[in-house]
């Protein structure tokens, strides 16, 4: 089984590709990335994994190198979401990718006729969160068995091991633009049965987890573009997202904000006009590829999932925690490996002819659970589940 993973030698894409390299059934993983170099590293570091890789370049057509792949994974970043499932769509190829940060992933909805006529199968935003938190709300539903679906109430949450001196160097956790717009734009939630859109950083909620309390605030994500489709059936009327990244990260990216230098208002700098926010992002990134990131060995992301809704006319509440540390490897941080996973076991599911449904859906109707679930923990990653009815 061939599978490819676009924009693969990233911090991300490179998680799921060295677990595609270790799986069984899987014979040969393309990378393809800009940057030939990076990708052709990789390969050479996964080489004993078990499956052959194979590193291209963004120099030909995508539908070209990807050629025979029987699923692929987008994980580039959201604006090239719609071109990879286009040339999923030209060579016969199940997709999926990491998010579409609301917008995008509204959009890709248009395409569900086209790969419900090709017989294929594209699973939007399906990496941690989104994604894995989907599938916690979906786990909530089953095993609530919920004749109704209420409300679904997300949060991601990092609880620090250490603390932090500014002087440290610093990389951002995942993409510097996502973080941005996280940071900036509008955060749309669906209350009351329709989406409305809040100030970034509004709607502060603290959650209690072992280690630590953590306040969440509203961002900019997929959850409430897939999960409300999902659920329309069963009376959906509302789904929050909220997000607890680590001081070093939260301080930092609120002095960017609040200093003008996330701003998309030009600037003249020596006769050259910039935008603030496209340096930014530019030496952040480089900050990125430089792996440096502030260290914190200790800390411990959460992912809470809160499903409410009724059985038999009563109301129940399931929730759902997934525990999240660096692997014993010490290859990928926490952040990379639970990001990176979820992918992989999805287009492993939809290469096998295993998905749920064609077309284009949120994983919760795409992913069997039970089978994501199993290979979840066989990653390390194991759902703790509590039911009050």
């Amino acid at each position: 089984m061939r599978i490819g993973v676009v924009g693969g030698a990233g911090a991300m894409g490179s998680a799921t590709v060295a677990d595609l390299a270790g799986s069984p059934g899987i014979t040969e993983v393309v990378i393809v990335d800009p940057d030939i170099e990076r990708a052709r590293a990789l390969a050479e570091r996964l080489d004993e994994r078990g499956a052959a890789l194979v590193a291209r370049g963004i120099d030909a057509p995508l539908a070209v190198s990807l050629a025979d792949c029987a699923a692929v994974v987008n994980a580039s970043g959201h604006a090239h979401n719609i071109a990879v499932m286009e040339a999923c769509l030209e060579m016969g190829a199940h997709y999926t990718d990491l998010g579409g940060l609301f917008h995008v992933a509204v959009r890709q909805y248009d395409w569900h006729q086209r790969f419900v006529d090709a017989g294929l199968t594209a699973t939007l935003s399906m990496g941690s969160a989104p994604g894995l938190t989907n599938l916690m709300a979906a786990r909530g539903v089953e095993l609530g068995q919920l004749d109704t679906v209420e409300s679904i109430e997300i949060a991601d949450a990092v609880v620090p091991g250490r603390q932090y001196h500014p002087s440290e160097p610093y990389g951002p956790p995942y993409a510097a633009l996502t973080l941005i717009e996280e940071y900036t734009a509008p955060a749309p939630q669906f209350v009351d049965g329709a989406i409305g859109f809040f100030p970034a950083g509004s709607g502060a909620r603290t959650y209690a987890f072992p280690g630590g309390e953590v306040e969440c605030v509203y961002t900019i994500h997929s959850e409430p573009a897939t999960l409300p489709r999902s659920y329309a059936d069963r009376g959906i009327k509302r789904v929050e997202w909220r997000l607890g990244l680590a001081p070093a990260d939260h301080v930092r990216l609120l002095s960017f904000v609040a200093s003008g230098l996330a701003s998309e208002e030009p600037v003249v700098v020596d006769g050259v006009s910039v935008r603030p926010a496209d340096v930014l992002i530019a030496v952040l990134g480089r900050q990125a590829r430089a792996d440096a990131p502030t260290p914190d060995p200790d800390a411990v992301e959460w992912f809470r999932v809160i499903t409410t809704g009724s059985r038999d006319g009563a109301q129940v509440t399931v929730t759902c925690d997934v525990k999240v540390t660096d692997p014993p490897s010490g290859e990928f941080s926490g952040g990379a490996w639970v990001t990176g996973v979820p992918p992989s076991i999805a287009a492993q599911i939809m290469a096998s002819g295993r998905a749920l449904r064609t077309g284009v859906h949120g994983p919760e109707l795409t992913m069997p659970l039970d089978l994501f679930f199993t290979e979840l923990a066989g990653r390390g990653m194991i759902p703790l589940d509590q039911i009050d009815d």
